[in-house]
């Protein structure tokens, strides 16, 4: 008898415990909900920010590449003038090999504008 008594009492122990336990953690449940506070911390702003930084970033590139555009288109204008020169100088049967090197010049230059302006 004693021993039965004795379980008893243990599983009962060990029910209210358990109860108990319940209990506390539905009351934690209760407490949070109403408090309005969120299991997790707020994300950081910086990464709440990030469209916004990515945005002035790209702005700043495009920036950066427009007047590398003009820096280039300027370029490309001086030495349209010297190939211009060149040609006037030389004869209607012979032309300098500097007007054709300034003529690849130009030619490498429109391309490196042109690709730059499709990417902008």
């Amino acid at each position: 008898m004693r021993k039965k008594n004795a379980c008893r009492t243990a599983f009962r122990a060990a029910i209210l415990c358990v109860a108990l336990l319940a209990g506390a953690a539905q009351t934690g449940e209760a407490q949070f909900r109403r408090s309005g506070r969120r299991p997790f911390p707020p994300p950081l702003p910086e990464i709440s920010n990030l469209p916004t930084l990515q945005q002035q970033l790209h702005r700043r590139r495009l920036k950066a590449s427009y007047e590398q555009v003009v820096k280039e288109v300027e370029q490309l204008f001086e030495l349209s003038a010297a190939l211009k020169e060149e040609v006037s100088k030389a004869n209607e049967d012979v032309l300098s090999v500097a007007g054709i090197q300034k003529a690849e010049q130009i030619e490498k230059l429109a391309k490196k504008i042109r690709n730059r302006m499709k990417n902008l």
